[in-house]
């Protein structure tokens, strides 16, 4: 029997970054922000309704099935040894660490575990999630069905993703917690994100750290549109990003700049131009 073509695997890069997308300083993290942490967690943990999916198995004649269904988080080897032992693997989601070095026992679990997979590359990531994909609605597997997909670190596969194009995948969207540092902040980091934003969304995103050296404000600062309507990526409206959230916690902080840990933060989520603006997955 063939198997229904679900076309793409539909990913968010999830990423803690500067204004200058500064996201790493001599191997481990720039700042320990609590509410990001968290923010981080509910965002990657909280299964969200798959629409577009669900409406091509349908009408391929295929039902959702009453199945564990989790998010799944892809990151490499270093990204996996950051996290400290005891919360590894990152719990209620399917663990995929890509490593060309790594086998499934140097994970160290105490147990099999068929949602913790050590993969050779990122196209072997794709194929095992696109099985899971399946899952929904099909018996495929022997782990848990796949809900959303998010790209986690490190510095390597966000650039992989971000530079590179495939029909096997799509980077849709982009979880920025963006760190308002509006001073000159390069000496502080050693590792970056590829610049994803438009120079008119940079200078706008600066224009607005500097407003918030003395006093935050108190309305939603968000990336106008119109700014640059020909830049491949926008920043989502708030009511789009309380959508994708579902009502996983923290939704109700997305627009507002607010402290974390005497630093001031923006939950963002950025978008391709290109998706319809319902916030979907």
């Amino acid at each position: 029997m063939t198997r229904p073509n679900l076309g793409a695997l539909r990913m968010t890069i999830v990423v803690a970054a500067s204004l200058k997308n500064g996201i790493g300083a001599k191997g481990t993290l720039p700042w320990r922000l609590p509410k990001d942490m968290a923010y981080f967690r509910a965002a990657t943990s909280h299964v969200v309704d798959t629409p577009r999916d669900d409406a091509a198995m349908g009408a391929a004649g295929y039902e959702k099935r009453a199945v564990p269904i989790k998010n799944a988080v892809i990151m490499g080897r270093n990204t996996w040894d950051s996290i400290p032992p005891k919360f590894r693997p990152l719990s209620d989601r399917i663990n995929v660490v890509v490593s060309t070095t790594m086998k499934q026992a140097d994970l160290g679990l105490p147990a099999p575990d068929a949602d913790t997979v050590v993969v050779a590359s990122f196209e072997d990531a794709v194929s095992l999630l696109q099985e899971r994909r399946l899952a929904r609605y099909m018996d495929v597997s022997s782990g848990s069905a796949l809900g959303h997909t998010f790209i986690v670190g490190g510095a390597a596969i966000y650039r992989h993703v971000l530079t590179t194009t495939s029909p096997a995948w799509a980077l849709e969207n982009l979880l920025v917690t963006r760190i308002m540092r509006p001073h000159a902040e390069n000496e502080l980091y050693d590792v970056f994100l590829d610049e994803f934003r438009s120079e008119k969304q940079q200078a706008w995103e600066e224009d607005t750290a500097k407003a918030c050296v003395d006093v935050l404000p108190t309305d939603e600062r968000l990336c106008p549109d119109e700014l640059d309507d020909r830049a491949v990526w926008r920043q989502a409206t708030s009511a789009e990003h309380k959508t994708f959230l579902a009502d996983a916690p923290h939704a109700a902080q997305v627009g507002q700049i607010f402290h974390d840990k005497g630093i001031a933060i923006q939950f963002q989520l950025w978008r391709r131009r290109d998706l319809p603006k319902d916030g979907a997955v």
